[in-house]
């Protein structure tokens, strides 16, 4: 895809994610749970990056169901190892956003857990549209989550706790608010946004 196609198909997503989000605050604040405004507005960032993430792995073009599954880890990567590094670095925002965003996610472990589900995930959509259902894909997509990581944790270092945790989530299910989020924003690709695109390009 070019980028000019990127971005049409990313905003015509993202604008059916935003009345949802802010429906989502509002009804926090009237439960006695309102956010603080960076969580708030990272959240609408991290939302447009998760959309960002399903246009670039092709969720929204659905085809036929013909299947392509490759097995064979590592064998990929060395044939092909400019994918391997865009692969990569399309998951590192996603392990700076979850320490940022939640606490919970503030170890390792469980931003890699979700990183490997939620490219999991991608991977068997994969199979009934574009693109091939690759195990080395959610090698490359773990591996840059947790570079994603480990930047976030430098980042720590040269700026203070307080700060940062101006970020964070307040007095709700943070595994709630981030399903929420990941599974709002594959329904919104996989059922509105085809549909715009394809009333967009038959316009033009």
């Amino acid at each position: 895809m070019s980028i000019m196609e990127i971005l049409i198909r990313s905003i015509s997503g993202y604008i059916f994610i935003i009345p949802g989000i802010i429906l989502y605050f509002g009804a926090l604040r009237k439960s006695a749970k309102r956010q603080i405004l960076l969580h708030i507005t990272t959240a609408f960032i991290f939302c447009y990056y998760l959309i960002g993430i399903l246009t670039m792995t092709g969720i929204g073009k659905l085809k036929a169901f013909e299947p392509t599954l490759v097995l064979v880890p590592f064998r990929d990567m060395i044939s092909g190892p400019i994918d391997t590094i865009l692969n990569i670095i399309l998951f590192v925002p996603l392990g700076f956003f979850l320490p940022l965003l939640y606490k919970k996610y503030g170890h390792i472990g469980s931003v890699a857990l979700v990183s490997f589900l939620l490219s999991l995930s991608i991977e068997i959509v994969q199979m009934f549209g574009r693109g091939a259902t690759d195990i080395n894909d959610l090698i490359t997509n773990t591996v840059g989550a947790c570079l994603g990581f480990f930047i976030y944790q430098l980042l720590c270092k040269f700026v203070s706790k307080e700060f940062l945790s101006k970020f964070h989530s307040y007095k709700i299910n943070e595994r709630t608010e981030l399903l929420l989020f990941i599974l709002y924003s594959f329904v919104i690709m996989l059922t509105i946004q085809p549909i715009i695109i394809s009333a967009l390009f038959h316009l033009a």
